[in-house]
């Protein structure tokens, strides 16, 4: 495949790749105007050939006997390898590009001619996606003139008018179908902060924003806020409000901590053997909070003291810490995590846990989804054994999907070839090879730790053992 020719895309690839801007300034302008064009003109041709590729699979999956309750599944997932996005995006821009093609004919035709944005058509898309096919054909045929002269917010606005004049009726129903959809998310946000979004029915929404505001301008009025701003305190009392504990009190938790123990202590801890040798990992960079993903290493000792003030308390306080603490000793020559401490006050399946540190998110590749299962690689069903090399953390729908007909997984770190049989080295990173249906394979290998550094191979990853053997003994509960 290497020495291939390039395709008629490859080229145009290879073209843009290589294009310089323009000297005179209307001439950038021009070419921004001409690349948009361009990106535009390939988001509908990713739809174009993502819907007909749905219809060739689907009809593959018929000659090999798939139940038809089960066809079509693996399809999006096949998509989101090749485009290397998630699974679920995959499967939302297939439903976009399900649309384009049938209902929303008119819509995809000026996304393909590159005269309107991918934004302009999923803002039609999302606000006509509730109407009876023929309906959203009416409005699609009434949007159709006006669309290339319109923003998106402007887009999105003409499309839901249309869509209200079609169906009157649809407003109230979509209104009493969403009152059912509502909701909690929780998204993981840069810097050690996150997001809890909730979808609310707007009398509700409102009422709890408004009780917030309210009681925090009380607060403020009253002095009680002790320097914080109003959206802080606004923010302090939706956390007490909903744990029923003051934000000052610290919260509960066991943190599976996936950090050197410098970076735990603020020292580094010096080898028991001949000459001193310091520990490799950066005192000050990223530990691994299950559940969330990197944070800096202040705030997880933060998180262990259980300290109000989040990147307040010194190492020291951190080690007199009271908050339950899980090890998870790393390899330190190849930043891979190499065992889980089963020592806590529950045992709730060690094995499945160091599985869940290791890998971090779903094993798929470009996939970003939370572990949801454990699973054999070599199927349990076929006699794959349940040890950590032949256990990789995926998400269902994965788990789902790879027992399609055509898709197989197979372990293959240590092995060049991809094709087994090879015992893998010590540390190395444990990769597994997926072959979809159409015979494309994609390799993913499981992450090193957040912020190792790679140490030198004399290194003894015991070091960090004894350490936090000598310094958290007393603290453990078998």
């Amino acid at each position: 495949m290497e020495n291939a020719p390039l395709s008629a895309v490859g080229h145009l690839v290879e073209a843009v790749a290589e294009m310089r801007s323009a000297t005179d300034d209307f001439d950038k302008i021009t070419q921004l105007e001409e690349l948009q064009t361009l990106l535009n003109a390939t988001v509908g041709a990713i739809a174009r050939v993502s819907v007909d590729f749905e219809v060739s699979q689907r009809e593959d999956q018929r000659r090999r006997q798939v139940p038809s309750r089960e066809r079509g599944r693996g399809i999006a997932d096949q998509i989101a390898l090749a485009r290397r996005i998630s699974p679920a995006q995959a499967s939302r821009d297939l439903g976009f590009a399900r649309a384009m093609q049938r209902d929303l004919a008119g819509t995809g035709e000026l996304l393909s001619s590159g005269l309107i944005t991918e934004r302009a058509a999923q803002a039609v898309h999302r606000e006509t996606d509730h109407l009876e096919p023929s309906l959203r054909r009416e409005v699609d045929r009434e949007l159709a003139s006006a669309l290339p002269d319109l923003g998106v917010r402007a887009a999105a606005n003409a499309a839901r008018r249309a869509a209200l004049a079609v169906d009157p009726e649809g407003a109230a129903k979509r209104a009493r179908k969403a009152a059912g959809d509502r909701a909690v998310w929780f998204k993981a946000e840069p810097d050690g902060m996150c997001k809890i979004v909730a979808f609310l029915p707007a009398p509700e929404g409102t009422a709890a924003f408004g009780a917030l505001k309210k009681d925090a301008a009380t607060e403020q009025a009253t002095g009680a806020i002790d320097g914080r701003t109003r959206p802080q305190v606004m923010a302090d009392m939706f956390v007490e409000r909903l744990t029923g504990r003051a934000v000052r009190e610290g919260t509960p938790v066991e943190v599976q901590l996936v950090m050197g123990a410098d970076q735990l202590f603020g020292d580094t801890p010096q080898s028991p053997s001949t000459s001193p040798t310091p520990e490799t990992s950066d005192p000050d960079g990223p530990a691994w909070l299950d559940g969330y993903g990197p944070i800096p290493a202040a705030l997880a000792r933060a998180i262990v003291a259980g300290h109000p003030g989040l990147f307040g308390p010194s190492p020291a306080e951190a080690d007199r810490a009271q908050a339950w603490l899980r090890r998870v000793f790393t390899d330190p020559v190849t930043g891979q995590v190499t065992a889980v401490d089963p020592r806590r006050r529950r045992f709730d399946g060690t094995l499945r846990r160091f599985i869940r540190i290791r890998d971090q998110v779903c094993r798929t590749p470009f996939c970003d989804a939370p572990i949801d299962d454990t699973d054999h690689v070599h199927s349990y069903a076929e006699g794959g054994p349940t040890e950590v090399d032949n256990g990789a953390g995926v998400c269902r729908r994965f788990n789902l999907v790879k027992e399609m007909p055509g898709w197989t997984v197979r372990v293959v770190h240590g092995d060049p070839a991809g094709d087994g049989g090879v015992d893998p080295p010590p540390g190395h990173g444990h990769t597994i090879k997926i072959t979809t249906p159409t015979g494309k394979t994609y390799r993913s290998t499981a992450p090193p730790v957040p912020g190792a550094v790679i140490a030198a191979p004399h290194t003894s990853g015991s070091v960090v053992e004894l350490i936090l053997a000598e310094r958290l003994d007393l603290r453990w509960s078998a």
